[in-house]
């Protein structure tokens, strides 16, 4: 029983068992189903179809079922079954009746509306007598007459002509007033016909068979398969065929219609059961556009390109259309749980397709944004993009693609390989905020990586640093990372990068630098007061990068700080902490901070004598470090004593009398023993001496009103306000400084009656024409302000190329005003290198980082790997280390190449520090065994003496873990154990848990005391020194009871370290 009906959208179609059959032709079609007619019960022959349609509606039937559809073929009206099949179906009279006629005799009449059945069974018209029925009587005789047509037989009127199909299936045309045959086809066996145009009935009349065309359901063929097909009139050339299942038949409608509607039946698969599914469809005359879009909807790819070729339509929409499709999947495969195998694939797809592809700005955005697998395929696309953009003029295509590389290769050195994946490369390539992914490593503790993103991306956010992102910087950074990696990294970059970029945060700086210093005494007291200090005198003894800027004319930076409370406080806080240093190491006198701060050198040297327990070491300890420290402060010790006898007495005087009354007594007898002069008088001791004052300007003690207007006086003449001497650029330059270091913004705003921004442009300027002045270039600040600055600046190029400072001039003039001419910063580049200006050089590169134009100069990418490192000394060589570094297409560099020349110079740990910036690849690790192979002992005493300061600590530390690990693969224990880096490798193994190979070498070379001392250190740094006291034999048979994951861990807990000790002493 065919019960069940669904209607469909477009993109239910292929939810449908089987779809549709092979289709060709010159015309294009598009096929939509529309309804889905299934059977409740199971099928056991194939279904009678009958269908018809009009502007009114549809009906369906299908053997006994009979389906009413309204015009727009998307809302089922009725569905009604019957006792028999149905032969004939028609609907009248506006939409209001149905008629229905079933083989077995039986004729209904159905009211649509109320979907009542108001005639049925009749076959004696006569009989029915009421006025009303006579008319349906009329109308159904009409009706039978249209719609009762043999099976076999079908006839259609059409301009004077009859088209005729015969019962031999055969279709032919006659001459209505002749009936003479004008045209038949006897090669096709034809079961229906319909004629449509999309012209009204009156057009169709006089326009004749121009925009008629005729549509044809073939008998089954050999394959038992039709045809459904399409023919233009009246030359009968073939449009469309479509081949459809045997159970198919077409929907009969009027001729006025674009529409064509037939209806297939499908088998669940191919067999030879009956169908299943009963499906009517829908061909609507489609643009190719149109097909090719649906195509390409379904991912059917092979088949839009043969297509978009076939009829000469955009064939480079399909491969990008695919390529975005790919695109979807790696992004899917990446957050799934696919294998490499997998993305891999995905991965050559893409890149096979993008060869097809024209558009260049679409296969850079798409080598850039795709989520490619792996590193490697990544690097290979982005080259690809580059060659594809390269021949064309440096733009921003160029530039998108070199960012990218830069990213790409900061990714893989802040996170490495293991880290890697497709989403997450996209993601931190997207990710504009590179102050945001620092912060976050440095909250994670992760200080290398934060400090390797710092050191390449800081220009990204250099221009919107403010004191929120200074707070947020210092906030983020734990103390638990290496002190001295930590304090070399805020000393020569952020101290430096925050003067130049917020001077007025200096506040905030100074007071964490105050607070994290005096945090150490407690989350590392083992090292203090040494750290604290460390922390805190870096913000003095930090440079500045150039005096007013990143180069020596950048932007203006404050130099006076003293008036600021908060640094006040912090210089205070370095000279407590040197003087608390000199008290542990020097004098032996260990103080709380908290309470040195209270006291003085009078009252320190009391705690010193307080800290004498026995009275007999009071001499002694006097002479050693009491006598010294009284000198140092210009102490008088004979008062000294004496008063600390008297504060000794009015302490215990105040106590009761106890057991310790004999000690103090004691106490002060010997320190009266070591009073040399017995006539002194403390009760009126002279504090000696005067404090020394710091060095005052000679401006600083006049007024400062005074001072600032006279400063602003020379700052803006021609000629000196003190004669007539006539005054430079340079004089003027100087006392400008003059006034911005003692006056403040206010101050300076009120005179130059601009704000401070104008002003700092004033400075900079007079800086400039001071340059022009010594190069004997005349030039007024109106005249400067005027000029075009390019070509002032080309023009200082051409005519003074050959003078240093003119070089150097035309470098900051370009940086200034913004002028990157590739040809003009390769000669710049080259210059700075033949004058052998390698400090300023170097600076240079790092401030034109942040300018990708500047990326592809030849000389940016080559001065490392030729000149630079022929042509500088080795202590050159030693700064030039971080260049490749930072450099953007650092991709892009021969650093294989650079590294076998630090190895010619007999440099193996600056190869090494070289070869860590280089992208993974064989090479690369080859030239790292090289190195380590020959040279461990010689790196390990190169970084000691080169890298053990300044900016290239942090390359030391790397270097130094990776020649360690390779001492302890190769087992080298014997070769190392006895030299002065054993300590250093000694560390190592116990920060690594990776102790039991060396306590095995002692073990075996009967070294057992050096394998207990080894065994006790490791237990100490790991927080448990209960077993110090074991023997060493003993301690070694606990060792070998610990299991790896156990020494990994936490090697001994409080409680198994007590259980193994008790078992041992008392087994």
């Amino acid at each position: 029983m065919w019960n069940e009906i669904e209607l469909l959208l477009n993109e239910d179609t292929g939810q449908l068992p089987v779809g549709l059959g092979q289709e060709c032709g010159t015309a294009l079609y598009q096929v939509d189903s529309l309804l889905q007619i299934t059977s409740s019960e199971k099928v056991s022959v194939n279904p009678q179809l009958h269908a018809c349609s009009s502007r009114d509606g549809s009906i369906v039937a299908v053997d006994r079922s009979v389906a009413l559809l309204d015009s727009t073929g998307l809302s089922l009206l009725m569905h009604i079954q019957f006792d028999s099949n149905v032969d004939v179906v028609g609907m009248c009279h506006a939409k209001q009746f149905l008629v229905v006629g079933e083989r077995s005799g039986s004729l209904h009449l159905i009211h649509i509306p109320s979907k009542q059945t108001l005639l049925t069974k009749v076959q004696k018209f006569h009989e029915v007598k009421p006025r009303g029925f006579q008319y349906l009587v009329v109308y159904l005789n009409m009706f039978f007459l249209l719609i009762h047509i043999s099976r076999k037989r079908m006839n259609l009127f059409l301009d004077n002509r009859l088209f005729v199909l015969d019962t031999e299936n055969i279709l032919s045309t006659w001459d209505i007033y002749s009936l003479s045959l004008i045209w038949d086809w006897p090669l096709i066996h034809i079961e229906e016909f319909l004629l449509t145009t999309e012209s009204d009935s009156s057009q169709v009349t006089w326009q004749g068979l121009a925009n008629v065309k005729l549509i044809v359901m073939t008998m089954p063929d050999a394959k038992q398969m039709r045809s459904l097909m399409v023919f233009a009139l009246p030359t009968m050339q073939q449009l469309y065929s479509l081949e459809v299942s045997p159970v198919s038949s077409l929907v009969q409608s009027g001729i006025c219609t674009d529409t064509i509607h037939f209806l297939e039946g499908i088998h669940e698969k191919p067999s030879e059961d009956p169908v299943s599914v009963i499906v009517m469809r829908s061909l609507t005359e489609a643009l190719p556009e149109n097909r090719l879009s649906r195509l390409l909807h379904k991912h059917k790819f092979t088949e839009a390109e043969n297509f978009a070729i076939q009829f000469g339509l955009d064939v480079e929409l399909v491969y990008k259309v695919k390529a975005n499709t790919i695109l979807e999947k790696l992004a899917s495969a990446s957050l799934g749980s696919h294998g490499q195998e997998a993305l891999l694939d995905l991965g050559n797809e893409a890149k096979e397709n993008l060869q097809k592809i024209q558009d260049s700005q679409f296969v850079v955005n798409y080598c850039i944004n795709a989520p490619w697998p792996l590193y490697e395929t990544t690097r290979e696309m982005l080259n690809y993009a580059k060659v594809r953009v390269r021949t064309l003029t440096l733009n921003l295509l160029c530039i998108q693609v070199l960012r990218a590389q830069a990213r790409l290769t900061t990714f893989y050195e802040a996170f490495g390989l293991e880290k890697f994946s497709g989403i997450a490369w996209t993601e931190f390539l997207n990710n504009e905020d590179m102050f945001k992914i620092i912060v976050f490593q440095l909250e994670e503790g992760n200080l290398p990586c934060a400090q390797y993103l710092w050191l390449r991306h800081q220009a990204d956010f250099e221009s919107s640093f403010d004191e929120k992102m200074l707070k947020d910087l210092l906030n983020a950074i734990h103390f638990t990372a290496p002190l001295k990696e930590l304090c070399v990294w805020l000393k020569n970059f952020v101290i430096p990068f925050s003067r130049r970029a917020v001077p007025d945060g200096q506040k905030i700086l100074a007071k964490w630098l105050e607070q994290a210093a005096r945090n150490l005494e407690l989350t590392d007291k083992a090292n203090w007061p040494e750290n604290g200090l460390q922390v805190a005198e870096i913000f003095f003894t930090s440079k500045n990068q150039g005096e007013l800027g990143v180069t020596a004319f950048g932007k203006w930076t404050p130099l006076r700080y003293g008036d600021c409370e908060e640094i006040q406080r912090l210089k205070k806080l370095v000279n407590d902490l040197q003087e608390l240093r000199n008290l542990y190491r020097k004098y032996n006198c260990r103080l709380a901070f908290c309470d040195f701060e209270k006291e003085n050198a009078t009252t320190i040297v009391f705690r010193m004598l307080d800290k004498i327990l026995a009275p007999e070491l009071v001499p002694s300890i006097l002479e050693k470090f009491i006598k010294p420290y009284l000198c140092e402060h210009n102490l008088q010790k004979d008062e000294l004593l004496l008063q600390y006898v008297k504060d000794l007495l009015e302490r215990c005087r105040t106590r009761s009398i106890s057991v310790f009354e004999t000690a103090w007594e004691a106490k002060a007898v010997a320190v009266i023993g070591c009073i040399s002069d017995t006539d002194v008088s403390m009760f009126h001791e002279r504090h000696q001496g005067t404090p020394a004052h710091q060095v005052i300007y000679l401006l600083q003690s006049r007024p400062m009103d005074y001072s600032s207007r006279m400063l602003f006086a020379i700052t803006t003449s021609d000629t000196s306000p003190f004669g007539d001497t006539q005054l430079t650029f340079a004089h003027r330059t100087r006392a400008f400084r003059c006034l911005l270091y003692l006056a403040d913004t206010t101050t300076v705003e009120s005179l130059f009656k601009k704000p401070i921004e104008k002003v700092k442009y004033f400075l900079k300027c007079c800086i400039y024409l001071a340059e022009f002045e010594i190069l004997n270039i005349p030039y007024t600040y109106e005249s400067f302000h005027k000029s075009p600055k390019e070509g002032m600046i080309k023009g200082l190029w051409k005519n003074h190329s050959h003078e240093p400072r003119a070089v150097r001039l035309v470098t900051e003039l370009s940086l200034e005003y913004q002028v990157y001419d590739p040809q003009l910063w390769n000669g710049l580049l080259q210059k700075l290198l033949g004058f052998n200006m390698i400090q300023y050089l170097r600076r240079v590169l790092v401030a034109i980082t942040g300018i990708p134009s500047l990326w592809e100069v030849k000389m940016y990418l080559t001065p490392q790997s030729q000149g630079l490192l022929t042509t500088l000394s080795k202590t050159a060589l030693r700064s030039s280390l971080l260049i490749p570094r930072r450099c953007p297409v650092l991709a892009d560099l021969d650093i294989v190449g650079i590294a076998k020349q630090y190895t010619q110079l007999d440099l193996p740990a600056f190869a090494l520090g070289c070869l860590l910036v280089a992208p993974h690849s064989e090479k690369r690790e080859q030239q790292i065994q090289v190195n380590l192979k020959f040279c461990k002992e010689t790196v390990l005493q190169q970084l000691d003496e080169h890298m053990d300061t300044g900016e290239l600590v942090a390359f030391a530390s790397q270097i130094s873990s990776l020649v360690l690990d390779s001492i302890i693969n190769e087992k080298l224990y014997e070769q190392f154990w006895k030299s002065k880096y054993y300590p250093l490798l000694k560390q190592h193994l116990i920060n690594t848990h990776r102790i039991k190979e060396l306590v095995d070498y002692f073990a075996k070379n009967n070294c057992l005391d050096d394998a207990t001392a080894l065994i006790q250190e490791y237990q100490k740094k790991c927080g448990n020194p209960a077993v110090a006291d074991v023997p060493a034999s003993h301690l070694l048979q606990v060792k070998q009871t610990i299991s790896p994951p156990q020494a990994v861990s936490s090697p001994f807990s409080l409680k198994i370290c007590t259980q193994l000790v008790a078992k041992i002493l008392f087994s």
